[in-house]
């Protein structure tokens, strides 16, 4: 998952796909940025799993490969379509749906980006319907609402922003004691423009603390609050949250994904020298 070169106004970055918000993409170049925040809970897939559940889940672990994280995708889409009572499922189309769709607006596919990020909603939009005030299936619809911005102008994604801040709010008082919500909030504080938008790097830092402080051994969380640290002038205490990334936990089925993040706070760390 390459690289978090986020400037100030970076907003186009943020939500085309080159920066922000998941994580799981193929290597980009120097504007593309890891998307910055935790998988959220991970979900298994429901118990007496099928064949096409383990072939879509021997094609996860193969995601490195674009073609075979496209077979996930496209097995865990109809796998959810076809079990739309299934919450775990639907977690899974969800998570999947965004994390190809970032990879596909890196590759230039724009159009394929926001068709996967919508078929991500969807789900999403789903497992909120199983489970009413799902914590998961929300922070799902948001990130792949946040992926389908890859096709606006600039004029159009700061008028889509505006509302990001409330909905990540609302998804924190939802349960205060998660990480997700507020490293999501802390990046996009830290990346969106305060002059046009509502971007502050001093509220970005104060919400990558308190995700540190629920979840110190997160890989993401650690990155988010690096990068926080790096924007608020404060390049001592960010070298170390970069060199605590390596030593980080490796969350469930984010294997690659962590490695990736180990990866990109190598570069920050490099870059600080």
């Amino acid at each position: 998952m390459p690289g978090r070169a986020f400037a100030v106004g970076m907003v186009v970055a943020a939500i085309l796909g080159y920066g922000s918000a998941g994580r799981a993409q193929a290597p980009a170049g120097p504007a593309g940025a890891p998307p910055a925040v935790s998988g959220a809970t991970v979900m298994s897939p429901s118990a007496g799993a099928d064949a096409r559940l383990v072939e879509a889940m021997a094609a996860y672990r193969e995601r490195a490969r674009m073609e075979r994280h496209r077979d996930a995708w496209e097995a865990f889409a109809r796998l959810a379509t076809e079990r739309p009572d299934d919450h775990g499922m639907q977690i899974w189309c969800a998570r999947t749906s965004f994390y190809y769709a970032h990879r596909r607006v890196q590759a230039g596919d724009k159009e394929g980006c926001a068709r996967i990020a919508r078929a991500g909603i969807e789900c999403a939009r789903r497992a909120q319907q199983i489970r009413p005030g799902d914590y998961d299936g929300r922070y799902w619809e948001l990130m792949n609402r946040y992926k389908e911005g890859a096709t606006l102008s600039l004029v159009s994604i700061l008028k889509a922003v505006k509302p990001i801040r409330g909905w990540l709010e609302e998804l924190i008082e939802r349960d205060p004691k998660r990480p997700e919500g507020h490293v999501f909030l802390a990046m996009a504080y830290r990346e969106l423009p305060s002059v046009v938008s509502w971007g502050d790097n001093r509220k970005a830092l104060e919400h990558a603390q308190v995700a540190e402080h629920l979840a110190p051994r997160d890989p993401e969380v650690l990155l988010e609050l690096a990068e926080c640290l790096r924007e608020n002038g404060e390049k001592g205490p960010a070298r170390d949250t970069y060199r605590r990334v390596a030593n980080s936990d490796v969350p469930r089925d984010l294997e690659w994904e962590t490695e990736d993040a180990r990866a990109w706070a190598r570069k920050q760390l490099a870059g600080m020298d």
